[in-house]
């Protein structure tokens, strides 16, 4: 017993042993009483066939079976069963009529014989192993012509397109084919999902790249002119000058020779000119003149700096923050009503609207990085509303995404072809191929990017600004 565990299932390998036993035959109680003796690995038995799904579910578990009836499901098990005229598994098997157990040895006992029958499901033979030589077979080295058949979500053929290159590598050199589709059923043997997963099973296998949950995000809008005129200066710049000139103000209206005379308006007014054209009234005193001289030598400083920046600022677009960290969209974005994981992301979320809503985003299964998305977007906008809803609204990708995990393939039944995959995965990302192979490929992603060099002509409303000031001339003159 203990050489042929050796072989199927290493301690090594295998960190835990699951026992099924819910066979009546007395001669199963020898059989587990001699793998109950074995020391390594640690053990589980059970008498339940429901605990079978529970117990192998998790990754690098080998399973020991006796049952009495057969077993439709797919992993690497060892079956016990007794040795009778009619067995039902063994008919079952012989006849390929569906049963999925692709990496199972047989083992048909009595008093007094031991026979192990393995089915190679790509040859579709089944053969006899000798008990007292036993050399496993590796089913994997030649797969006979047998077609990988791999689901990818619909619209992402053309994009991701190294799936379909890592699945026809490992056909080509192991005698299959490959065919790659957008349908879900049991027919295929492995799938892509962008949703991952922070936990790995039996029927995963960790692949090359990354799944996560962009955020589409309205577009920052131009600033006005208007706007932009208060831009080379920070907020805590403004508040200093304009607190030096009520200071200064209120300073002159009471301890001035001349300004005295003049009410708090008339004085406010006189140092904004002072600021914009220097002083337009007659000082006298020693005080008075040295705070006015003071005053317009630091003014000279203030507007020659204003006006360089401001030149600068005028030449090209100047834009509002984008939206982009995970506050901004928290604050900033609305959510449809039924949006996956709003709830769980804190986002803040309305009924379905149809008209025209500044702050309404959404959010999309993506994987891989920003490009990739954008083509996937581009893709998808006939099929995913989110998509849809990105071209009509003319949405952004956030740079802030939820949920990040490796990309995993799906194994569907537990299929023995999953076996075949961390090789490759591995020679792959040790080799620097798939970082490469993306660089090379030609496909164009339009990336977002802002217009910043004004070429339109000013507009009334952006020479506003000029009116105001005409005006308070005007109403200063008077």
């Amino acid at each position: 017993m203990k050489p042929h565990r050796d072989q199927w299932c290493p301690a090594w390998r295998q960190k835990r042993l699951f026992v099924l036993n819910y066979n009546t035959d007395p001669l199963s109680e020898d059989i587990l009483t001699a793998i109950l003796k074995i020391n390594a690995p640690l053990k589980i038995i059970s008498n339940e066939f429901s605990s079978l799904t529970y117990w192998t579910y998790e990754n690098r578990r080998c399973a020991l079976m006796m049952p009495s009836e057969p077993i439709y499901y797919g992993s690497r098990y060892i079956i016990f069963h007794p040795k009778l005229e009619q067995n039902l598994l063994m008919e079952d098997l012989n006849s390929s009529s569906g049963i999925i157990l692709d990496k199972a040895y047989h083992i048909l006992y009595n008093r007094t014989a031991i026979e192990i029958h393995h089915k190679n499901f790509f040859t579709n033979q089944t053969i006899q192993l000798d008990p007292l030589n036993i050399r496993v077979p590796n089913d994997l080295e030649n797969l006979y012509g047998r077609t990988l058949r791999m689901s990818l979500p619909d619209g992402n053929q053309k994009v991701t397109t190294f799936d379909a290159y890592l699945g026809e590598t490992i056909a080509r050199h192991r005698n299959g084919s490959f065919a790659a589709s957008t349908t879900m059923d049991t027919s295929m043997d492995y799938g892509v999902i962008h949703i991952g997963v922070p936990f790995l099973g039996s029927d995963k296998v960790m692949a090359l790249g990354s799944t996560f949950v962009s955020v589409l995000v309205p577009r920052s809008k131009p600033k006005p002119v208007i706007s932009v005129l208060v831009d080379p200066f920070d907020y805590y710049s403004w508040i200093t000058l304009f607190a030096l000139v009520f200071i200064l103000t209120a300073v002159l209206s009471l301890f001035g020779q001349f300004l005295s005379k003049l009410n708090f308006v008339e004085v406010l007014l006189e140092m904004v000119m002072c600021i914009l054209g220097g002083p337009s009234l007659k000082y006298g005193g020693w005080f008075e003149n040295q705070i006015i001289t003071n005053y317009c030598l630091l003014t000279i400083v203030i507007v020659s700096s204003y006006q360089s920046l401001i030149i600068s600022y005028l030449s090209f677009t100047r834009y509002y923050p984008e939206i982009n960290s995970p506050d901004e969209i928290r604050n900033s974005c609305i959510f449809p009503r039924k949006t996956a994981f709003a709830s769980r992301l804190n986002l803040k979320t309305v009924d379905d609207v149809t008209g025209p809503v500044d702050s309404l985003c959404y959010l999309f299964n993506s994987r891989d990085n920003k490009r990739i998305t954008t083509l996937l977007i581009e893709n998808m906008r006939t099929i995913d509303r989110a998509a849809s809803e990105a071209y009509k609204r003319n949405l952004r990708v956030a740079d802030t995404i939820f949920f990040e995990f490796h990309l995993l393939y799906y194994f569907y039944n537990k299929s023995l072809i999953r076996e075949l995959f961390p090789f490759y995965i591995h020679a792959f990302y040790e080799s620097g191929l798939y970082d490469q192979y993306y660089k090379n490929k030609s496909s164009f992603a339009l990336q977002y990017k802002q217009e910043v060099f004004v070429i339109k002509s000013f507009s009334v409303g952006d020479l506003s600004i000029v009116w105001f000031l005409y005006i308070g001339g005007v109403i200063q003159g008077c």
